[in-house]
């Protein structure tokens, strides 16, 4: 299996909750495993908030990115985020979810190009094609 990990699954891995240990097992059976480089600094600026320390954040980021391969943005990962976030923030709206983010779109786009599937647990995504559900 191909996975790309979004943001909310490697925080409840750092966590340790119950949905970070279905995380872990999930990454630790894939195939190959992608991070979108967006999640990086999503996962950092949680960690802070959270109360986490530098050295401590970086030694998750470093352990995520040791777990898996990080996917930066290019110029074709950027022009299809740009499509798919207009996608996800019409269906947003249809849902009467909050606005979809351009991170949303990127993370998606990230999934659809490396030809894997999103683990998440993010409304925005829920019923999508290519989406593993975690919770």
């Amino acid at each position: 299996m191909r996975l790309t990990v979004d943001s909310f699954a490697w925080i409840e891995l750092i966590r340790g909750t119950s949905l970070g240990i279905s995380t872990k097992a999930y990454i630790e059976t894939a195939d190959v495993c992608f991070t979108p480089a967006i999640v990086l600094a999503e996962v950092a600026h949680r960690c802070r908030r959270d109360g986490l320390q530098d050295g401590q954040i970086e030694r998750e980021l470093t352990a995520m990115t040791e777990a898996s391969t990080l996917v930066p943005i290019n110029s074709s990962l950027a022009v299809e985020a740009s499509q798919v976030t207009e996608e996800l923030r019409a269906r947003a709206r249809s849902l009467r979810l909050r606005p979809a983010r351009l991170a949303d779109g990127l993370i998606l786009a990230t999934a659809r190009e490396t030809e894997s599937q999103l683990l998440t647990s993010d409304p925005h995504f829920q019923g999508l094609q290519g989406i593993l559900w975690l919770g």
